[in-house]
């Protein structure tokens, strides 16, 4: 059976989670070249309400969810890419199972997030049509 929306969704959901996985890396290098204990503490100086223990432990939470996000995406490309070579290879059930684990796994981005979950229930609901045999 051809599985060939299951292929492209998994496609662009690969595709995306790269994009994304590049700008997210990309933001990372910058957030960690900037000095912003520096850039925080002169703002807490000008007059602010927040403490400089408060900043700098929303700063370290902020990049533990950016590191995070990373390694989900890693995980994503990895899934997908896994998946598609099942599909190719007609194991759909097993593309299906990943593809909805992949999805689940990319819970930080909304987009790798659909196009994996929708092809990993097309995979694991569509049925293989019945050829009919006609005796005559």
């Amino acid at each position: 059976m051809k599985r060939t929306w299951e292929f492209v969704l998994s496609i662009i959901g690969v595709g995306i989670a790269a994009v994304f996985l590049i700008m997210t890396i990309i933001a990372a290098v910058y957030l960690n070249s900037i000095d912003m204990k520096e850039m925080m503490d002169y703002s807490l100086m000008t007059d602010s309400e927040f403490t400089s223990s408060e900043v700098d432990m929303s700063i370290k939470l902020f990049m533990g969810i950016l590191w995070a996000g990373i390694i989900s995406l890693f995980i994503a490309l990895a899934g997908g890419l896994i998946a598609i070579f099942l599909l190719k290879g007609g194991k759909a059930k097993g593309a299906g199972i990943l593809l909805i684990i992949t999805g689940v796994l990319t819970i930080f981005h909304v987009w790798p997030l659909i196009f994996f979950i929708l092809p990993g229930i097309m995979c694991l609901v569509r049925k293989p049509k019945e050829t009919v045999e006609v005796i005559v």
